[in-house]
C-alpha cells in the first residue's frame, strides 16, 4: 500500500488558434511596440492566445508587469522576429511593486512564462501585489526556463500564489536569494503548485516562517515527473540552503488541507529553530514518498533524490511535526541532519502523526553545544516506523525520547521490522506517560524492550555502513525474519526490491527482512553523485 496523492496534470494553452498574434517587443524598428504593457493591451484586444516575444536589445527596467488575459509571454529573442530563444530576458522591478502580476479572471485565463529573469520585486503601501511573481485568482500558468531572485515580500519574496491559481513549474526554475515574512521563496494560500523535478530549485532563501516554502490554508503542492516529456532528465526538485527564524527552514505546511506531496525531492542544508528541513503543523501533511502507481519517471537512484539530509535546528533537525501536524515518510533518506532535541524529527501535540516507513534514519546527530541529542524527540502524539533502519544516530542511550506534563500528555509508539543499532533502549521517557508495542524489532544493544514480540537482541551488521551502504549482508540474521503483516510489507524496498524473497536460510516468523532493503543483491548506497 501506498500513502499519496498526486495532481493531474495541468493542461496549459501554450497557444492559441492559428490566428493568434505574435507580438515582438524590443527597440528596433520592425518590433510591434516597445514596451511590454502596449504588448500586453494588444492581446487582450483579441480572443486568441497570443504570444509576446521579448528582444534583448534593450533593458527592461522599473517594471510593474500586470498580465490580466491569456497570453504566452517568452524572452530571450536576440531581436525582433526572431522565433527561437537563445537567453533569458532580465525584468527588473521597482523595488516597491511586484515586477511581474498576474490576475485571473472568473472564466480563467492561461499564461505561460518562458526565459525570463524576474528581480526587483518589493513590498509598499498597504494594497496591492508585490514581490517578484505574483499570481492570484482563476489563472493556470506554466513557467519554463525561469530565474526568480532577489525579491522581498511580506508573503512569498519570489513567488506568491493565491485565490485557486494553478501552476505548473516545468523545468528549469531557480528561485533564489528573495525575502519575506513567510515563504522567502515561494508562498501559496489556498493554491496549487505542481513542480516537475526537471532542474528546479528553491534556494538560498529567507524568511521567517517557511525559508523556502509556506503552505497555508488548503494550498497544495505535489512534485512528481510525467512521461509527456521523456527527453528532459529527471533530476530531483532541490530545496537547500533556506533559512527560517522560527519555523520550516526549507518548508512549512500549515491549516487543515495544506500539503506537500513529494516524489524526487531533496531537502538539504536548511535551518530554523524549528523544523530544520520541513514543519508540518495544524492540520497540515507533509508527504515524503515514492510515486509507484501511474506513469512516472524518476532520478537516477545515486542522485539520492528523496532524501532529507545535513538540515539543523534546535528542535527536530529533518522535520518537526507540531499541534495536530502529520508526516508520512516513505522510502526516504534521513541522513546528516542534526539538532539540540530530535535529530532526525520533532513530534508536538496529541493529534500529531509521524509515520516513517521503509526508510533509512542514519548519521543524524546533535548541533553544536548539544549533547545526547535523541534522534526523535516525542511530546505526545502517534509515531509508527516500519521496515527502518536505524543506524550510526547520536550517542544517546535512547533511539526516542518523550517528554511533557504528567498524565496530559500520551505518547503512542508503535515499530514493526525494524533495525535499531547504537541505542540499548528504543523509547525512554520523563513524566510523559507512553503506550509502546513493537513486533520484529531487531536491536544489537541492552536489554530485551517491554511490549515486544518475535523481537530480540543480538549482534547484526551491514555491508559497509561507512559508505552508506546499510544493506543486509547474505548470512544477516535479520533476514526471513517476519511476516508481511505491516502495511510497508506490501510495497517494495529502496531497491524496488519485493518484500518478502525467500532467501536460503531457515525462516524465522517468516520471509520478510528487517529494515529499508530486502536482501536480493549486492547494491551500495554510499553514493559520490547527489543532487
Amino acid at each position: 500500500m501506498r500513502f499519496f496523492f498526486l495532481l493531474s496534470g495541468l493542461a496549459f494553452a501554450a497557444a492559441g488558434s492559428l490566428h493568434a498574434a505574435e507580438i515582438s517587443v524590443g527597440a528596433g524598428p520592425s518590433c510591434t511596440t516597445h514596451t511590454i504593457a502596449d504588448a500586453l493591451a494588444l492581446a487582450a484586444a483579441t480572443p486568441d492566445v497570443d504570444t509576446i516575444r521579448l528582444a534583448d536589445d534593450q533593458a527592461y527596467t522599473g517594471q510593474t508587469i500586470f498580465i490580466g488575459t491569456s497570453v504566452n509571454l517568452v524572452g530571450g529573442h536576440a531581436a525582433c522576429g526572431a522565433t527561437a530563444p537563445v537567453g533569458t530576458t532580465a525584468l527588473v522591478g521597482t523595488g516597491q511593486w511586484a515586477t511581474l502580476a498576474i490576475g485571473g479572471t472568473a472564466e480563467g485565463i492561461h499564461v505561460r512564462l518562458e526565459h525570463l529573469d524576474i528581480s526587483g520585486g518589493g513590498l509598499s503601501g498597504e494594497i496591492g501585489d508585490w514581490g517578484g511573481l505574483n499570481i492570484a485568482g482563476h489563472a493556470f500558468v506554466a513557467l519554463a526556463d525561469v530565474a526568480i531572485h532577489d525579491n522581498h515580500n511580506r508573503f512569498g519574496g519570489g513567488v506568491e500564489l493565491r485565490g485557486n491559481a494553478i501552476v505548473e513549474f516545468e523545468r528549469n526554475i531557480d528561485v533564489h536569494h528573495n525575502y519575506a515574512t513567510a515563504g522567502g521563496g515561494i508562498f501559496a494560500d489556498g493554491a496549487t503548485l505542481r513542480v516537475r523535478p526537471h532542474n528546479v530549485a528553491v534556494h538560498d532563501n529567507d524568511a521567517l516562517n517557511g525559508g523556502g516554502i509556506a503552505l497555508f490554508n488548503g494550498a497544495n503542492v505535489s512534485v512528481g515527473s510525467t512521461l509527456d516529456d521523456p527527453a528532459t532528465p529527471v533530476d530531483g526538485f532541490l530545496i537547500a540552503n533556506n533559512t527560517a527564524e522560527n519555523y520550516g527552514g526549507g518548508a512549512m505546511v500549515s491549516g487543515s488541507g495544506t500539503s506537500l506531496l513529494a516524489d524526487d525531492t531533496v531537502v538539504r542544508d536548511n535551518a530554523a529553530a524549528e523544523g530544520g528541513g520541513v514543519f508540518a503543523g495544524n492540520g497540515g501533511y507533509a508527504q515524503f514518498a515514492r510515486f509507484r502507481e501511474g506513469p512516472f519517471r524518476h532520478c537516477p537512484r545515486e542522485l539520492e533524490c528523496l532524501r532529507l539530509s545535513g538540515n539543523t535546528a534546535e528542535r527536530g533537525g529533518a522535520m518537526s511535526v507540531r499541534d495536530g501536524g502529520a508526516a508520512h515518510v516513505d522510502e526516504t533518506i534521513v541522513r546528516g541532519n542534526a539538532s539540540a532535541s530530535g535529530s532526525a524529527f520533532w513530534l508536538y501535540g496529541d493529534a500529531s502523526q509521524l509515520r516513517i516507513y521503509s526508510s533509512l534514519v542514519v548519521g543524524n546527530g546533535c548541533i553544536q553545544g548539544a549533547s545526547g541529542c535523541p534522534t526523535i524527540y516525542t511530546s505526545g502524539g502517534s509515531l509508527r516506523f516500519e521496515h527502518t533502519t536505524f543506524a550510526d544516530n547520536a550517542s544517546a542511550n535512547t533511539l526516542i525520547w518523550g517528554d511533557g506534563a504528567q498524565g496530559a500528555i500520551v505518547t503512542d509508539i508503535k515499530g514493526y521490522s525494524s533495525l535499531v543499532s547504537g541505542h540499548a533502549k528504543i523509547f525512554d521517557f520523563l513524566a510523559a506517560f507512553p503506550t509502546v508495542a513493537y513486533d520484529c524489532v531487531l536491536k544489537d544493544s541492552g536489554n530485551e524492550e517491554v511490549a515486544a514480540t518475535r523481537s530480540a537482541v543480538m549482534p547484526f551488521a551491514f555491508q559497509d555502513a561507512a559508505r552508506g551502504d546499510y544493506h543486509l549482508p547474505a548470512d544477516s540474521v535479520a533476514i526471513d525474519w517476519c511476516d508481511g503483516a505491516p502495511v510497508s510489507s506490501q510495497s517494495p524496498d529502496m531497491d524496488d526490491t519485493p518484500r518478502g524473497l525467500d532467501a536460503d536460510q531457515q525462516d524465522l516468523f517468516g520471509t520478510y527482512d528487517l529494515g529499508a532493503f530486502e536482501a536480493d543483491r549486492i547494491f551500495a548506497t554510499g553514493y559520490e553523485m547527489r543532487r
